[in-house]
């Protein structure tokens, strides 16, 4: 079986946009397949069936602060992409973004803006209106400053929905150290209200969230400036978090600085890979399916510096991480009894940031 595998980063080296390739989900080969299309410091992404929708992590877009969101449409054949239009993010360096269950709306998270933005999509062609909710409240977004040159202003890293009838929104602010609920009206108007609150111990840093696939209660969030896991409980009649457990991402005995970055589950359910930049290790958790808390399994160095992202093939037999200081994409087969991984094959790419599966 072939797949197709986009990937993307920042453009203020050698790449220029987006990139293509094609994965043997039999060997885990990756093979490039040239550029989809150029686009300035696309960072991140996400996908619909027939449209790609990245974010271009710039302070400025035409003259005002802020950065911006460009919708592309695909050639299967080619795999390339052709840019449908551009969309103002609401604020300065959008770094995430994620598509409603319709494939409706955009939602985006303002790093340096730090800000939440819903924009429409068109049914026609894909192509992006302008923000039609852009929630930020100042009286309510304070900053910890845990740590001072990181947690100076409000710095929202994600955005995510619930995945039950996604009746609810999740931003993680690493500079507050808050993880925000709102409930969002995907039927109709595709505005954000805030609806909760989750705080996390002053200096963690809280970056992205995952749910488990197996029980959509349980949810875990990995802090990126204290190293740490955050298991947690949602009440979907509630709308609230609830604490479960914490554990540490990094060996006791490891001394250095380190960030943590990317959280994700198989589709199997049983276990739960972080990416640790500096450490420079995929750490390994495997997840008790009663209670939903973590036991460190093991620690699987990425073969390259800062692993940025990392996704999972189709078939959940493979881990491609991208290692953004080391220019390098590398694949590693995943034992789906023991969770520990395998290197089988690598590639070169300039500053990977986000590499994904796109059927």
């Amino acid at each position: 079986m072939h797949a197709s595998v986009y990937i993307s980063g920042y453009t203020n080296n050698v790449s220029v946009g987006i990139y293509h390739y094609g994965f043997d989900t039999n060997t885990g080969i990756l093979t490039p397949k040239g550029l989809a299309v150029e686009s300035v410091n696309p960072s991140y992404f996400t996908t619909t069936n027939n449209h790609l929708f990245a974010v271009n992590e710039v302070p400025l877009y035409n003259g005002a602060n802020t950065g911006y969101v460009s919708s592309y449409s695909r050639n299967k054949k080619t795999g390339e992409l052709t840019l449908m239009n551009e969309q103002p993010s609401g604020g300065e360096d959008p770094c995430y973004a994620v598509c409603d269950v319709t494939g409706n709306f955009l939602l985006v998270a303002n790093y340096n803006g730090g800000s939440a933005a819903v924009l429409p999509i068109s049914d026609k062609d894909g192509e992006l209106g302008a923000i039609v909710s852009n929630p930020f409240d100042s009286q309510w977004y304070n900053a910890t400053g845990g740590v001072p040159d990181r947690q100076e202003k409000p710095h929202v890293h994600s955005i995510d929905l619930d995945p039950v009838g996604q009746r609810y929104a999740f931003t993680n602010d690493l500079g507050c150290d808050r993880l925000i609920t709102y409930k969002f009206d995907r039927k109709k108007t595709g505005s954000l209200t805030r609806h909760s609150d989750f705080q996390f111990p002053i200096g963690s840093g809280p970056r992205h969230i995952k749910f488990a696939p197996n029980n959509n209660n349980f949810a875990y969030v990995i802090s990126e400036l204290s190293n740490d896991v955050f298991m947690l409980e949602f009440d979907f009649h509630k709308g609230k978090f609830n604490l479960v457990q914490k554990i540490h991402a990094l060996p006791e005995d490891f001394q250095g600085e380190n960030l943590g970055s990317e959280i994700d589950i198989p589709a199997n359910g049983k276990f739960l890979y972080v990416s640790m930049r500096g450490y420079d290790v995929i750490t390994i958790f495997k997840i008790d399916q009663a209670t939903g808390k973590l036991k460190t399994v093991g620690y699987q160095n990425t073969g390259g510096k800062h692993p940025r992202h990392f996704t999972f093939d189709p078939t959940g037999s493979f881990l491609l991480v991208g290692n953004k200081d080391t220019d390098n994409v590398v694949v590693f087969k995943m034992d789906k009894h023991t969770g520990l991984l395998k290197q089988v094959s690598s590639v070169e790419h300039v500053q990977p940031t986000c590499v994904k599966f796109w059927a």
